[in-house]
């Protein structure tokens, strides 16, 4: 059964809560986070140009090369399983070279990127088929697999990139960590380092090159235009950590400058300082708040956190685009019964439901969480061992 949309009014956000497909988010979420505390990325793994502001009046946008023989050493890892998703993205990348930007001014979104997702979309069920590692059990999970991985990289009709994104391509490496075709019990937490970082340089030359427009944005209210999860991350690798900054120096640019090519937290702000310009505290008043209010990387974490479960898995904007199939269940987690929706007319092109002279996006007021960190909880987030990743996997029921 090939995922499809559950969520399509904000009244289908607690059945979400209740089913099984968020609970698998959660536990995902908390796997990899727990991967990679205390890890830095090694080696010239990011691609720091892709952030890094030239010095001049105007910034221009980065070049994207061609990769040569010599470029895939620094992006491939001692895990065969990792390397075959970093095959894909690599594939992915050679397309976008393919695919120059259309000339003319335009605000946002240029249109060549339709054409990239054309491309992509032909292209992406043999790129998993060929470069995963699949056993006859596992085979029918594909239709899953395809529909997270090709909705990882914005929105072809939209022209946007979000968190809704970002969770997408969490979601299809839950997948795969699910079906054991990542296997869990060789995954390192640098192994899982160095696929995010190319995932979020990719992504990046996709809203460079095309200039994608953020989706779902909340304005400078929100904790970023468009990411999320690569905060979680980077405050991880930065916990236990002897040569972590003080938190209160991560906006400082000899932070940035030391720490960007190394750590995915310090990496997106200095994304920030690429492409935006004028105070910082203006612009990025949730990021700055952090970095004057908390001085603990303990607690920026579990505020990040709290935040991501409240602004991005609580948000009908964000969600309403995630869809379910049998990886991620639109079943009761306790139960294992299916849950209802408010199904409506829907549009499979479009990706959006059609409601009478109403934009679906605007049914809801977004208000924000300005400081979860700071904010009462009744979830308590306890990141399970190196020891009990593998058993709790385990024990979930796979499908």
């Amino acid at each position: 059964m090939e995922p499809s949309k559950k969520i399509f009014t904000e009244s289908d956000l607690a059945n979400f809560r209740r089913s099984s497909a968020y609970n698998s988010l959660l536990h995902t979420l908390n796997v990899i986070v727990s991967k990679v505390k205390g890890i830095e990325i090694k080696g010239d793994v990011l691609d720091v140009s892709l952030v890094t502001r030239k010095n001049t009046v105007k910034d221009q946008k980065p070049s994207i090369p061609k990769l040569s023989a010599d470029d895939s050493s620094l992006r491939l890892t001692s895990n065969s399983d990792i390397n075959g998703v970093l095959a894909i993205l690599r594939h992915l990348e050679e397309l976008l070279v393919d695919t120059p930007p259309f000339q003319g001014e335009r605000r946002f979104g240029n249109l060549a990127c339709r054409t990239w997702h054309d491309k992509m979309n032909q292209s992406i069920e043999t790129d998993i088929v060929h470069n995963l590692r699949f056993t006859e059990k596992t085979k029918p999970y594909v239709a899953d697999l395809k529909y997270y991985i090709s909705n990882s990289f914005g929105s072809r009709m939209r022209l946007d990139f979000g968190t809704g994104h970002e969770l997408n391509f969490v979601a299809f490496i839950g997948g795969l960590i699910q079906l054991d075709i990542i296997d869990l019990q060789t995954l390192s937490g640098g192994d899982l380092l160095v696929l995010f970082a190319n995932y979020y340089d990719l992504v990046r030359r996709l809203i460079l090159q095309y200039n994608l427009e953020p989706a779902g944005s909340h304005g400078v209210w929100g904790l970023d235009d468009h990411f999320h999860f690569i905060y979680i991350l980077g405050a991880s690798q930065f916990i236990e950590d002897k040569n972590a900054p003080m938190v209160q120096q991560v906006l400082s640019s000899q932070v940035v400058n030391e720490f960007k090519s190394k750590n995915l937290y310090v990496n997106a702000i200095s994304f920030i300082f690429k492409i935006k310009q004028g105070p910082f505290n203006e612009h990025s008043p949730i990021i700055y708040d952090i970095h004057s209010s908390v001085s603990l990387w303990t607690k920026v974490l579990k505020g990040l956190l709290r935040m991501y479960e409240v602004e991005v898995l609580g948000k009908f904007p964000v969600v309403q685009h995630f869809w379910f199939g049998e990886l991620y269940s639109w079943k009761d987690q306790v139960t294992n019964i299916e849950l209802p929706s408010n199904n409506i007319d829907f549009d499979n092109e479009n990706q959006d439901a059609k409601l009478p002279s109403e934009d679906l996006t605007k049914r809801t007021t977004l208000p924000t969480t300005k400081a979860p960190w700071a904010m009462p909880t009744t979830r308590t987030y306890h990141l399970p061992k190196e020891r009990d990743l593998k058993n709790s996997y385990n024990n979930k029921s796979k499908p």
